[in-house]
């Protein structure tokens, strides 16, 4: 699905693709110590799909105050959440204007688990700027 916002510079068209893809990339940084979910906390393996699926899982809409990215993570335990919800949001925001030039409106990172090597403990946590 495209995304078309009129600028004084012109037309510019965003798919949810490229944004899927900044969110893949920042959460690879983490070195598997994050990893995306479902609403539901259902991991989602980013190596098998293409960016343009896992989108899909995301929430990203335009409103009227521009883009807005709601992502879903898994988290292991003994990372800090605060940590790596703060990061998160940063490196897609920085990401989003690099990339596209638009400034986010905002971006949510919603905790819906902590996994440890036996069990997966459900949380419901969302950080938002």
């Amino acid at each position: 699905m495209l995304y078309h916002l009129e600028t004084p510079t012109g037309r510019v068209s965003l798919a949810k693709s490229i944004v899927g893809g900044i969110v893949v990339e920042s959460v690879k940084q983490f070195g598997g110590k994050v990893l995306l979910s479902n609403h539901k906390g259902k991991i989602i393996s980013t190596g098998k799909k293409k960016s343009g699926e896992e989108a899909n899982l995301m929430e990203i809409t335009m409103g009227a105050q521009g883009l807005d990215v709601r992502v879903f993570v898994v988290i292991h335990f003994g990372t800090s959440i605060g940590a790596v919800t703060n990061k998160l949001i940063e490196d897609i925001r920085e990401q989003i204007k690099e990339h596209t030039t638009l400034e986010p409106n905002s971006v949510a990172i919603v905790v819906t688990g902590m996994i440890s090597k036996q069990q997966m403990a459900r949380r419901n946590i969302e950080v938002k700027r």
